[in-house]
């Protein structure tokens, strides 16, 4: 199985100077100070890379592509944006390798106009596959209004948005990220493919009951070690070990570890044809790549 060429659905910039900004906010050091206190170094990295040092990477772990996400992350404690990615921020960084490196466009729910101008270039001049919001950080549940402009631009482009669900490991609201509230969305955007980042945790049985409700929402295990997948989200390795869930789930790393996702992903106790379509087929289905 380790010849499956993987696809990484969950990543951010990775360049020295673009990493900065999110590891010198504050929210971001309470969080190595409190989660990630005493992780094995690596476990959060800081460490940037040009971008050929990262397709070597990808080629010696054996992964086929990546996506880098141009989001953004508002501050909840000093009200002001702290990660501010723009599209040809991205673009700069993974032009040279089309084949590799597939960017996402972020969105504002306070820059509407703005943001949905920066998606329409992103998908149509950069040729950009999707969107991808941190909205727990501006504090808005998945189902708030002034998210939708993005599902009604996401469903006009036909690219699929992903967010992420669950509890925020940052010092932000983590209510917002309850999967329940996609519901209403997949009810009210039913052409609209939507994939659901980072497992819900620990709304877990929410996060699988939307994903198997609804035919146009899908999944990602990002954000957690698959190690702790059997122990800490047993509803979604029954789910993803079934024939439905099987064909919905997506593999992400979040920019944790190239190397340790894959490696143990590999060794988590579902089908290896499953593993297969999680880690490679699903992508290339869901993205149209």
């Amino acid at each position: 199985m380790e010849d499956i060429k993987a696809i990484d659905v969950m990543n951010y910039p990775f360049t020295t100077e673009s990493k900065k900004p999110y590891y010198e906010a504050e929210e971001v050091k309470i969080l190595q100070r409190t989660l990630f206190a005493g992780a094995k170094q690596g476990a959060i990295p800081i460490q940037g890379c040009s971008t050929e040092e990262f397709i070597a990477e990808m080629d010696e772990v054996g992964y086929d592509k990546v996506f880098i996400s141009a989001f953004k992350m508002f501050s909840h404690r000093n009200k002001k944006l702290i990660v501010d990615y723009s599209v040809d921020e991205v673009y700069e960084m993974i032009k040279d390798y089309p084949d590799r490196l597939i960017g996402r466009v972020g969105y504002n729910p306070f820059r509407i106009e703005e943001s949905l101008r920066e998606i329409e270039r992103g998908v149509k001049e950069f040729g950009f596959k999707g969107v991808y919001f941190h909205s727990l950080s501006f504090n808005l549940a998945l189902n708030d209004r002034k998210l939708y402009p993005c599902y009604a631009k996401c469903s006009e482009l036909g690219v699929p948005v992903s967010m992420q669900t669950g509890h925020s490991a940052e010092i932000m609201p983590s209510e917002p990220g309850r999967p329940i509230y996609l519901d209403e969305v997949a009810l009210d955007f039913p052409e609209l493919t939507i994939v659901a980042s980072h497992t819900g945790w620990p709304w877990v049985d929410e996060f699988v009951s939307m994903v198997w409700k609804h035919e146009r929402v899908y999944c990602d295990v990002s954000a957690w070690m698959p190690k702790l997948l059997p122990t800490m989200h047993a509803p979604l390795m029954w789910f993803m070990n079934s024939r439905i869930g099987g064909e919905k789930t997506l593999f992400g790393t979040n920019g944790m570890g190239l190397k340790v996702f894959k490696q143990q992903f590999l060794e988590l106790p579902i089908q290896d044809e499953i593993k297969r379509k999680v880690m490679r087929e699903n992508a290339i289905k869901v993205y149209n790549l």
